[in-house]
Formats: C-alpha cells, sequence, structure tokens
C-alpha cells in the first residue's frame, strides 16, 4: 500500500548552472530544515498532544460536547500534518512514522476492519509494550483517528472499547509526532544523507536535492490523487477517496499544501527563490507567480467542492483551473531545479 498512486516516473537530466560556489546551497536548506521542517513539526506535535488530551476528556466524560472538542483537535492536526506532508525525508521515514501517520488513500477499508478487529479484542493488548512497534500501519495515525471520530461503524461516546481505542491510537500518534520533532530538534539535516562514493560530495546539494525531489512528488500527487481521482477528472468518480473526506477537510488540506509551497521556496536568506532568480530570473518569477495562482484558485473553489451536489462535470469543469496550473507548476519546477543542477529522478514513494 503506498500513500499516493503510482506516477509516471520522470527523469531529469542535470543541465549546468550558470554559477558554482562552495556552500551555496547551505542557507536555503537550513533555513528550510528550520523554519518550514522543525517549525511545522514543532506545531503538529503540539496539536498532537492537543488531539490525545481531547480524546482523553471524550473518554473521561463521552458527550456530544466532549465529542465535538475532540474532532476540532483532529482537524487541527491533520491540517499541521498538510504543512510537513511534502517531505518524506529524515526522522519520518523511520518506523514507517510518515506511512502510519496518515495511512491514505485506503481503497480497500483496510482501517476500518483492523480497527473492529481491535475494538472487539482484549483491551489490555492495546497496553502491551510491543503492540505499537508492531501494529499495523492502517491503525497508528489520522486516518484511524478520523475513522473513530466520524466513521459511522464507530461511537465513542456511546461504546467503551471504542473509546478506548481511540486514547490508545492518539497518544500512540502524539508519541510519535514528538520523537519525529525531537530527532529533528537534535540534528542536523546533513545527518540524514549518506555520502556517495566518489569526488565532490556536497552534503547540503544532495539534502537540498531530496527536498526539492520530495516537492516535485507532492506536488503531482496533490494534482493527482487530492482532486482528479476522487473527482473523476479522468475516469469514474469516487468521492470517498477523497482525503480526510469523512471530515470534510479535503480542500482545505489541498489548500494548506499550496500554502507549504511557497514556505519552501522563500526559506532563507539567500533563499532558492533568490538563487534561482540570479540563475534564471523569468523562470524564477514565472514558478512565483504560479505558486501564488495556484493557491487563488484552491481558494475560490466552493467550500463544499467535495461534498456538495454538484454533477461528475460540474466538479471537473471547477477544477480545471487548478489542475492546469498545477501541472504548469509541475513542469517549471522541474525545469528550474533542472537549470540549478539538481537530478530528479523517479517517484521514490512509487510501488503497491
Amino acid at each position: 500500500m503506498t500513500y499516493f498512486p503510482r506516477l509516471i516516473a520522470f527523469a531529469i537530466s542535470a543541465a549546468s548552472p550558470l554559477f558554482v560556489s562552495a556552500g551555496q546551497w547551505e542557507a536555503p536548506l537550513n533555513s528550510i530544515a528550520s523554519e518550514v521542517v522543525t517549525q511545522r513539526y514543532q506545531a503538529y506535535s503540539a496539536s498532537s498532544q492537543s488531539l490525545e488530551e481531547r480524546s482523553s476528556a471524550l473518554c473521561s466524560a463521552p458527550s456530544q460536547q466532549t465529542l465535538v472538542a475532540a474532532q476540532n483537535a483532529f482537524k487541527t492536526n491533520a491540517l499541521d500534518w498538510q504543512q510537513i506532508q511534502w517531505l518524506n525525508f529524515g526522522p519520518v521515514t523511520y518506523f514507517m512514522r510518515y506511512y502510519a501517520f496518515e495511512y491514505w488513500p485506503d481503497k480497500k477499508g483496510v482501517t476500518q476492519r483492523q480497527l473492529r478487529a481491535l475494538a472487539q479484542g482484549e483491551p489490555s493488548l492495546l497496553d502491551a509494550p510491543q503492540f505499537w512497534a508492531s501494529a499495523s500501519i492502517a491503525v497508528r495515525g489520522l486516518t484511524a483517528i478520523e475513522s473513530l471520530l466520524y466513521h459511522p461503524d464507530f461511537s465513542p461516546t456511546q461504546s467503551a472499547s471504542h473509546c478506548h481505542l481511540l486514547e490508545k491510537v492518539t497518544t500512540h500518534h502524539a508519541q510519535s509526532a514528538a520523537n519525529v520533532l525531537k530527532q529533528w530538534q537534535e540534528s542536523t539535516v546533513q545527518d540524514w544523507v549518506f555520502e556517495e562514493e566518489g569526488v565532490g560530495f556536497d552534503p547540503e546539494k544532495v539534502a537540498l536535492e531530496q527536498f526539492l525531489q520530495q516537492w516535485i512528488e507532492h506536488m503531482s500527487a496533490v494534482k493527482d490523487a487530492k482532486i482528479e481521482t476522487p473527482i473523476g477528472y479522468n475516469g469514474q468518480e469516487s468521492l470517498k477517496l477523497a482525503e480526510f473526506y469523512r471530515s470534510d477537510l479535503s480542500l482545505n488540506a489541498i489548500q494548506r499544501n499550496l500554502q507549504s509551497y511557497r514556505e519552501i521556496y522563500h526559506a532563507g536568506s539567500p533563499s532558492l527563490f533568490d538563487i534561482a532568480k540570479q540563475n534564471n530570473a523569468d523562470l524564477a518569477e514565472q514558478l512565483e507567480q504560479q505558486l501564488i495562482q495556484n493557491i487563488k484558485l484552491a481558494l475560490q473553489l466552493p467550500s463544499d467542492f467535495f461534498h456538495g451536489p454538484y454533477a461528475q462535470d460540474e466538479r471537473v469543469i471547477l477544477a480545471q483551473p487548478l489542475v492546469k496550473s498545477l501541472s504548469n507548476s509541475q513542469s517549471t519546477l522541474s525545469s528550474l531545479v533542472t537549470q540549478l543542477g539538481f537530478k530528479i529522478g523517479f517517484n521514490s514513494r512509487d510501488g503497491d
């Protein structure tokens, strides 16, 4: 099971940049790591802790009020995740944390089946020290929490076993988020790349290349998996495949993703944008305007885009400007990073 559907592999051959200087990538790389990655994980870890606390309060005093409080905490946490979801690199790659944070798309309903089995099992099993170390990624994060809070199969206000399971999942989830944050705070981004054979190894460039690869892949996945697939842009409509469909966060999640892209582009002094302008000012500015346009187009979509009473062709027409803009943005970003001398290859998240 992969987080995103298979993308068409593409390779961009490296082009010689117009200038090369030692350490030129250090400022944008370290700033993305500190101002974007670490700060966003701080927010994500804090809201994961709040979600754990609200879930515990729900189970201590089950009511519609405490349920809504837990659901609101979930929404905050899920949207915090969207700000850092683009990066599958570093500490989050350990123990399958990235895929456990959000097991999506779950086309076969694996999460619901496994949660039902756990809810019907012996509650003490969830307290075993090694349980969560070997637990399925389908029941360890946001996808499972959304199911427990929103899926009609579960009723944490009525069922003690369902609420107990919710408490345990949110506790594990909060611990995982805190552990990823701690590892980012105690390491440098260069610690997460490994020296390659040959001369001229530049850890900053290698790490930034990984970041750029992840950014390009994620942009493609937003277009394909988050928009086109659920609305049937090129095939059959299946709205329940939209990300966080049950909690009605699908459109908000996309908007947060697109906002995070400009954070990547502008972090640091000089930023990636600044360096790109020195290389090819027109192309750098073109990407900047496209990133701004993507956000505007996403914000212009109706708030009930995924849940409103629209016919399939109506949704497709509404989505066309954003889909085309994202496609153009991906092409521009790919051209830009190639001109900066980076090699972007196969999607690291490929595979079924």
